[in-house]
């Protein structure tokens, strides 16, 4: 991201801060924007409103403590991406705003042959809709069952290696296509 001054919206779960916190103030220090994506790596659907506050909130409180401050403004990116509208009532309540994304390829369930794959379903899908909020994954779950599934099969599809070198693709080429990363992290059609 640093070789070609991109920022990076980095979505967060507090099991993994707290696994991490040096890595939290890197992102942070090198103009990352930092999302609370909660503290489990629970599916926030799937909880009952009281866990999902508690989840919510825990995760912020691994990234203060990270960080040293909490961070404003406040960020939320539900795990799953869905959620129900007692949810919304309770994310609003509590101060945050979702980060919705709008290219999304499915990469946690992709093993590293499927790379090219990715790389080129994420520049269709950007050119398709004129730019657009790419999600992809570093990792899938918690740190500690990503250590233990890799531990089982190491080329299977919690193995993320492969991330960062189709990041860099993926910036490549949309940068050559003629997109551009605005203000709000999004890449759309623009001069370079």
């Amino acid at each position: 991201l640093n070789k070609y001054q991109v920022k990076g919206v980095f979505c967060l779960t507090g099991v993994n801060v707290e696994n991490s916190p040096e890595i939290v103030r890197r992102m942070y220090d090198e103009g990352h924007i930092i999302v609370n994506h909660g503290y489990s790596d629970e599916i926030a659907y799937f909880l009952d409103d009281d866990e999902f506050r508690e989840n919510m909130l825990r995760g912020n409180e691994a990234i203060t403590e990270a960080l040293g401050f909490e961070i404003q403004p406040k960020l939320y990116r539900p795990q799953g991406g869905i959620y129900t509208p007692a949810k919304q009532k309770i994310i609003d309540a509590e101060g945050y705003t979702v980060v919705p994304f709008t290219v999304t390829v499915m990469d946690p369930y992709a093993t590293p042959d499927k790379k090219d794959k990715i790389i080129k379903d994420v520049i269709k899908k950007t050119e398709k809709q004129n730019g657009g909020i790419i999600l992809l994954h570093d990792g899938r779950d918690s740190y500690e069952r990503n250590t233990i599934e890799l531990q089982k099969n190491p080329n299977g599809d919690y193995n993320r290696s492969w991330i960062p070198e189709a990041v860099e693709e993926i910036i490549v080429a949309l940068l050559d296509k003629g997109f551009i990363l605005n203000e709000t992290f999004e890449f759309t059609q623009g001069e370079k």
